[in-house]
């Protein structure tokens, strides 16, 4: 070996045994710093469980105290709900109390209502029996002493029962038949027998009838007939075509040439054109072009017209009301045919004659014979009475 060999095989030893020694004095620290964590830990581990301890203490003592809150919370709000249904059964037992001694209080009212309506009815029964005797009694006594000024009186009065019965079924003339009840009535009250009282109730009730009825102003529908009659000859008949009119004045007259003018053809055609239209009026119409009525036939057609209205007049008196109607609907028709309908007075004709159209001149009228009949009935059964 040589000395160079010699010298790198001491280096090597050297480093080795460098390594060797650095290697021990680690494992030396190792092992104190092994031996010193192995005598720490159980203290370690020992404060870790006395927290962990003292947390769960902590948490389970608030746990608690909100578990015991909650109880006695719930506890008191059961106490309170028992409290309160106590209370409201007390209650409910109370009104069923209160509700039956109501049923009980209904039903003893019932049976008081009833015993004192059977009273009533036996009290009305025994009324009326009384005085039906009372009436009868009283009846035979002014029978007996009346003499004849209270025959005559219902005598009347039957009379007038008849001329209202007759004025209103025969007549329609209800205003009659109205003073013909009440003077009837009148009569009835004058002879001071009661037993009448039927009879004049039935007459109330008539007089209550016609009063109700609406009124018919004859008189006044008439005169307006009457003044519609008298403007026939007034109103223009319808202008069919062309119809010459009168010009004004100066518009007709012929044209004045002046001095030194000279005479063209144009100017006279044109003037004499001029001239003619100023004196013709074309009028039209919305209806066919037909011929002007001749004088006879005018004359004929304003006598229809007034015929209808006196035929209208006499259905009013008869109260006949589609007679009337038909009447004044036949001569409105006319007036719009051959009148001049755009004329003020033709206009109001109309107007007049569609609002008479329109009246109603023959209401429903009553049956007023249930008094006729009833006066008669006790008027036979008092004379079969005095005959007995």
């Amino acid at each position: 070996m040589s000395e160079k060999e010699q010298n790198g095989q001491d280096a090597d030893d050297r480093s080795a045994d460098f390594e060797d020694a650095i290697e021990g004095e680690v494992e030396v620290i190792t092992d104190a710093d092994r031996r010193k964590t192995s005598h720490h830990l159980p203290l370690i581990l020992a404060v870790v469980a006395l927290v962990a301890v003292v947390a769960t203490l902590l948490f389970g003592y608030r746990y608690w105290t909100e578990m015991k809150n909650t109880l006695a919370d719930l506890d008191t709000a059961l106490q309170q709900a028992n409290r309160e249904q106590i209370d409201l059964a007390q209650q409910l037992q109370q009104a069923q109390r209160d509700a039956t001694e109501h049923k009980q209080q209904i039903v003893e009212q019932g049976e008081a209502l009833a015993a004192q309506h059977q009273q009533l009815l036996e009290a009305k029964a025994a009324s009326k029996q009384a005085g039906d005797q009372f009436y009868r009694s009283l009846s035979e006594i002014q029978t007996r002493l009346g003499g004849k000024e209270s025959q005559w009186r219902v005598a009347e009065a039957e009379y007038l029962l008849r001329v209202a019965n007759h004025r209103l079924s025969l007549m329609a003339d209800p205003s009659t038949a109205l003073e013909a009840l009440k003077s009837a009535d009148e009569r009835l009250g004058a002879t001071g027998d009661p037993g009448w009282a039927q009879v004049r109730e039935l007459v109330a009730q008539e007089i209550t009838q016609l009063t109700a009825l609406s009124r018919v102003d004859v008189a006044g529908i008439s005169a307006q007939l009457a003044a519609l009659s008298s403007q026939v000859e007034k109103l223009p008949l319808r202008d069919e075509g062309v119809s010459m009119v009168t010009t004004q004045a100066g518009q007709g007259e012929a044209p004045q040439l002046a001095d030194g003018d000279e005479f063209e053809m144009g100017q006279v055609l044109d003037d004499f054109w001029q001239g003619f239209k100023s004196m013709m009026v074309i009028r039209h119409h919305d209806r066919p072009i037909s011929a002007m009525l001749p004088p006879e036939q005018r004359y004929f057609l304003l006598q229809n017209l007034r015929l209808k209205l006196e035929a209208a007049k006499a259905a009013l008196m008869g109260r006949n009301q589609a007679l009337y109607a038909d009447n004044l609907q036949s001569a409105t028709e006319w007036i719009g045919i051959y009148f001049e309908s755009g004329d003020p007075a033709v206009v109001g004709f109309r107007e007049q004659l569609e609002g008479l159209s329109k009246q109603e001149i023959a209401p429903v009228l009553p049956d007023i014979s249930a008094s006729l009949r009833a006066l008669q009935a006790r008027r036979r059964s008092i004379t079969q009475e005095g005959g007995r």
